[in-house]
C-alpha cells in the first residue's frame, strides 16, 4: 500500500493544532465538570468539552450558519491541508476527494429543528437549520470549502466510523481513483446526545472527579463523553513525491472485523498486519479503542491478548483524556500515533486505574523507538477497524 500521511490536524478538548500535540507530551486531560446541559440532567458530571471554539479562527470565508460537528470538521480539515500544503483551486478537485466518519453527525441541529417543528409547526420552523441537520452535511461542506469534487463519503458506525472512513481513503488511492484524500472524522456533544448515553446506561457516573473515565481498569463503569474532530491528508506516494511534499508516515495496513464480542478485535488486527506484512512482534505500540465500558474494554483486551500472545505491547488508551469522541476518536488516534511515530512520545493516561488485564497501560508519556503502531477503532455494538501506521 503506497499511501502517505502528509498533513494532521486535530481539533479536541485538550487543544487544536499543535497545542494538541503539546498536550499529549505534557499527559494532559480534557475532561472536566460538565458544562452543557442543564444542572441535574444528567447521568454523568463529566464531560470533554471544547472550551472558546471559534471556526473564523481556522477559514478563510465567512459563515451564516454551522452545526458544531460541522465547525470542528472544518477546523480540523483546514489544519490538515494547511500542514501538508495542500489546496485545489475550485473546479480542479476531481483527483482529490474526502471521507468522514461520524456517529451521529449533526445531532445538536437536528434536535433543535425537531423542537421548532412541535413548537411551530412544519411550516415555521426554521428551513436553514433543516439544512445543516443531516449526517453528512460536514462531509458535504469539507467538499466545497476545500473544492474536494473526487471520491466522497460518509462513514456512520458509532466509534469505528473514523476507521471505516480512513480504510476507504486508502481504498481510493489504492484503486488510482484520486491522489489524495483528506480523510477523518467528527462529533460534537449535545443534550440529545447525554440523554440517549445515559439512556442506555453508558455514562460513568463520574465520581471522584476526572478518574470517572478509566479503560480497561478493574473499577471501569462506563464511558465519558467528549467532542472535536481529527483528519489526515493521505495521498499516493508518487503523487506527493511530485509536488514535493515531506511524509509524515505511512499507512501499511488495514483490516475489518466483524463484531467487537464476537472476535472482531482479533480479526481486525490481524488483518492490518497481514496487509502490511508486520508481525506482531515487530509493533511498537497500540493505540487502543478502549472507553471504559466493561464488555467492550474486556472484548478488546481478549482480542490485544490473542494477537500478542505473552507480548506486552505498550497499550495507549487516547479516550483516559480525549473522552469518547465517537466519530472522532479513530482519527485523533491516527493522529497521535502519526506524532508518535515522528517523535518516539507515547502519550499517557490521565488516572487510569490498575488494569484487570495483562497489559502494559501507559500511564506517563513515555518514550520509545517507534517503526510500526496500530491503531484501534471498534465499536461496542458494530464492528472494528485496525490501521497499521509506520514511520516515513
Amino acid at each position: 500500500m503506497n499511501v502517505v500521511v502528509t498533513g494532521i490536524g486535530a481539533v479536541s478538548a485538550i487543544g487544536s493544532g499543535e497545542a494538541f500535540f503539546e498536550a499529549l507530551r505534557q499527559g494532559a486531560s480534557g475532561i472536566t465538570e460538565v458544562t452543557i446541559l442543564d444542572p441535574g440532567e444528567s447521568a454523568s458530571t463529566l464531560a470533554a468539552e471544547i472550551a472558546e471554539f471559534a471556526v473564523e479562527e481556522y477559514l478563510e470565508s465567512a459563515k451564516t450558519y454551522l452545526d458544531r460537528t460541522s465547525a470542528f470538521t472544518l477546523a480540523a480539515g483546514a489544519l490538515a491541508l494547511r500542514d501538508s500544503g495542500y489546496s485545489v483551486a475550485a473546479g480542479e478537485g476531481l483527483r482529490a476527494g474526502v471521507t468522514m466518519g461520524t456517529a451521529y453527525g449533526c445531532l445538536g441541529t437536528m434536535g433543535a429543528f425537531w423542537e421548532g417543528v412541535l413548537e411551530k409547526g412544519p411550516r415555521l420552523s426554521s428551513s436553514l437549520l433543516f439544512t445543516h441537520s443531516y449526517i453528512n452535511t460536514p462531509v458535504s461542506l469539507a467538499s466545497i470549502e476545500f473544492n474536494l469534487a473526487g471520491p466522497h463519503g460518509c462513514f456512520c458506525e458509532g466509534a469505528a466510523s473514523a476507521g471505516h472512513a480512513l480504510a476507504e481513503a486508502a481504498t481510493q488511492l489504492a484503486l488510482g481513483r484520486a491522489d489524495a484524500m483528506l480523510a477523518g472524522g467528527g462529533e460534537s456533544l449535545s443534550t440529545y446526545l447525554y440523554r440517549g448515553y445515559a439512556g442506555m446506561g453508558w455514562l460513568s457516573p463520574g465520581e471522584g472527579g476526572s478518574e470517572g473515565m478509566r479503560p480497561f481498569a478493574a473499577s471501569r463503569n462506563g464511558c465519558v463523553l467528549g467532542e472535536g474532530a481529527g483528519f489526515l491528508l493521505l495521498e499516493r506516494e508518487e503523487a506527493a513525491r511530485q509536488r514535493g511534499a515531506r511524509p509524515r508516515a505511512r499507512l501499511l495496513g488495514v483490516g475489518l472485523g466483524g463484531g467487537l464480542a464476537g472476535g472482531g478485535a482479533a480479526a481486525a488486527m490481524r488483518a492490518a498486519l497481514a496487509e502490511a506484512g508486520v508481525t506482531p512482534a515487530e509493533v511498537d505500540a497500540l493505540f487502543a479503542s478502549a472507553a471504559g465500558m466493561r464488555e467492550a474494554d474486556a472484548a478488546e483486551a481478549a482480542g490485544i491478548e490473542e494477537v500478542f500472545g505473552g507480548r506486552c505491547v505498550p497499550v495507549v488508551t487516547l479516550k483516559a483524556a480525549l473522552g469518547e469522541t465517537l466519530g472522532a476518536s479513530g482519527a485523533l488516534a491516527a493522529l497521535a500515533a502519526v506524532h508518535a511515530l515522528e517523535t518516539g512520545l507515547l502519550p499517557g493516561a490521565p488516572n487510569v486505574g490498575e488494569s484487570e488485564f495483562s497489559l502494559d497501560l501507559v500511564r506517563e508519556p513515555r518514550t520509545a523507538t517507534c517503526h510500526y503502531i496500530l491503531v484501534n477503532a471498534f465499536d461496542p455494538r458494530g464492528g472494528c477497524v485496525s490501521l497499521l501506521f509506520g514511520r516515513a
